[in-house]
């Protein structure tokens, strides 16, 4: 039995009411399954994770998850906090803040505590635990600013990880590193999907880079879903070259 969260959008529409940057009739992701979305630059891809996750409220229509509606940003103070670890893309991330890694892999754990309690040994262990997980062990009391690219997304990971959460949603993951960071990157989120039982949502630009157990693949264009289903029936869809001449 899966533990991750399922998600519901119906008859949604962001953005101004005749011209809005995202529509969906009907988008609907069981408990457990892993979709990977691609699309050129404005097609909506950001705009529907943060719509999934509860980041922003349509203008219209249902988001669910688990049959409850998502509750924008108070939502995210109580149990989608809980539930969802969002990974944004790297420049939405301030990273010139004087933290060490260790202390933003444990801001993830913040959501797990009531208002203004300290964490504890035990959330402690559970931030250790994840920086081990990603490699980052000897590297825990460096700023996150002297980090490489590859490191900072990888304790990003492990920040949200670190809430056990049953709906990861992942915004452009390897944007702008190296080839092997990017492969490194990809091993570490096939081992967590397969291992773990959670809702993904992964957003990526390239394919080749969207791990095999990402076996759904939506295709976005003008802020329309053009294509969902089993990922090699979609790639061998007639609009996805069309879609994938413009990433």
């Amino acid at each position: 039995m899966s533990d991750g969260l399922s998600i519901l959008l119906s008859d949604v529409d962001v953005g101004p009411r005749r011209h809005p940057f995202l529509r969906v009739d009907h988008l609907q992701a069981a408990a457990g399954e892993c979709v990977g979305i691609i699309g050129p630059n404005g097609a909506g891809k950001t705009t529907l994770l943060k719509l999934c996750c509860g980041l922003i409220r349509p203008n219209r229509g249902t988001v669910l998850l688990d049959d409850r509606p998502v509750g924008g940003w108070r939502g995210w103070r109580g149990w989608q906090g809980r539930r969802i670890g969002y990974i944004p893309q790297q420049t939405e991330y301030n990273s010139h803040l004087p933290f060490s890694l260790r202390d933003v892999v444990a801001m993830g754990r913040n959501a797990l505590k009531p208002a203004l309690r300290p964490l504890d040994g035990a959330d402690f262990e559970a931030v250790d635990h994840w920086i081990a997980e990603m490699g980052l062990h000897d590297r825990r009391h460096q700023t996150f600013r002297s980090l490489s690219g590859g490191q900072q997304q990888k304790a990003l990971i492990a920040r949200a990880m670190v809430a056990a959460p049953r709906l990861v949603v992942l915004d452009e993951p390897a944007a702008n590193l190296d080839t092997r960071s990017r492969w490194q990157l990809r091993d570490i989120m096939e081992r967590l999907f397969r291992d773990r039982a959670m809702t993904v949502l992964l957003v990526s630009h390239d394919v080749e880079f969207l791990p095999g157990a990402c076996e759904r693949l939506l295709l976005l264009r003008r802020g329309r879903i053009e294509t969902d289903g089993p990922r090699d029936e979609v790639l061998a869809s007639p609009s996805a070259a069309d879609v994938l001449a413009e990433i």
